[in-house]
This record gives structure tokens, sequence and C-alpha cells, in this order.
């Protein structure tokens, strides 16, 4: 396996108010809708957490020069959209790619740990032939790092997980993922 080495994404006030919009909105519209998280709270910090890891990829992307076809940003969050993920194009092929953040506490040394992937919304999928990039962030929300991607066909292979966590998700380890290099460099081909 490859060593992970985390793709720390620079934070400014731009990149945090675009999270945080988008993040209140999907709040809001949730909450108007009556939505249920499948993954806790979900209330505006959890949602600016996840927004955070979006932007932390699309600025990758925008770096790598991996073209971007469709992102997860919206106006209206008032519907469910279940193809509400990124869509790149890598070797001439579109993949949609799911963007899950975790808070860890050091997001640029994420050693001897799972991420996780809950099993309802993995085995919801009619199939798998989609990328699963993983963020980490900090609790203080101050640092993101891109840790790593799998392909999501990898993610059954994985143990579930239901000690300690709000529901039953497959626990990846750190080490089962492909570093976001190896992204960037698909796309070059």
């Amino acid at each position: 396996m490859t060593e992970i080495q985390p793709v720390s994404i620079p934070m400014d006030g731009k990149f945090v108010s675009d999270a945080a919009w988008h993040a209140w909105h999907i709040a809001i519209d949730s909450f108007k809708q009556g939505f249920k998280s499948r993954f806790g709270n979900g209330g505006l910090i959890k949602h600016l957490q996840g927004k955070l890891g979006e932007f932390a990829f699309y600025y990758f992307c925008q770096d790598a020069m991996i073209p971007v076809k469709h992102t997860p940003f919206r106006r209206d969050y008032s519907t469910l959209d279940e193809h509400d993920d990124f869509i790149i194009e890598l070797m001439g092929r579109d993949f949609v790619v799911e963007v899950k953040t975790q808070t860890i506490s050091n997001p640029l040394k994420p050693e001897n740990i799972h991420l996780f992937y809950n099993e309802d919304q993995y085995k919801a999928k009619d199939e798998y032939d989609y990328i699963v990039v993983f963020a980490g962030i900090n609790r203080t929300c101050t640092q993101i790092a891109l840790i790593g991607w799998i392909h999501a066909s990898d993610i059954g292979k994985h143990k579930v997980w239901r000690r300690n966590l709000k529901a039953p998700a497959f626990a990846i380890p750190v080490s089962a993922l492909k570093p976001m290099k190896k992204l960037a460099e698909a796309s070059m081909q």
C-alpha cells in the first residue's frame, strides 16, 4: 500500500463563507421540510463541516486541473437530490465523487484511525461505481485536509462498526485509501 499523504487545503474567509452559506441553507431547508439526518443531529455545524470538505475537494480539483462537470453546490436545498455529488472527468470518463468529512484530531497525520461510511447509505445504492474522497477536519474547524480516496466497490469489504457510532458504518482504515496524488495523476492521462 502507498503511504497516505493528506493534502492540506488552505482556508480563507471566502472559502469558509461559501461553505457556511450552503450549510446554513441545507440546515434551514432540511428543518423546514422535516428531513431527518442519518448521520446524527444534521445541524448547522455538521453541514458546515461537510461543505468545508466538499469545497476542499473542489479547490483540489481546480489546482490539479481535474475537470469538474457537476458540483453539489446549489441555491435551493428544499428538495432531496440523489445526484448531489461531484462529477469529475478522469481518463476520458465521468466519475461520481462523494466527499465524506470526518472530525479527527490531526487531519494531516491521520495515523491508525478508521474513517466511516454509513452502512444504510451504502446499501441504499443501486451500484457502486463511484469514488469516495475522505476529508478530515480538526475539532476547531481551522484545518482541513483531503486524506485519500477509495472506489466505492471496495467499501463493502470492510468491517461494519456498531459501537460508539450514531449509526452502523463501514470502518475503513486510512491504510486502505489511495493518495490524492493518484487521483490527480489519473486526470492527466
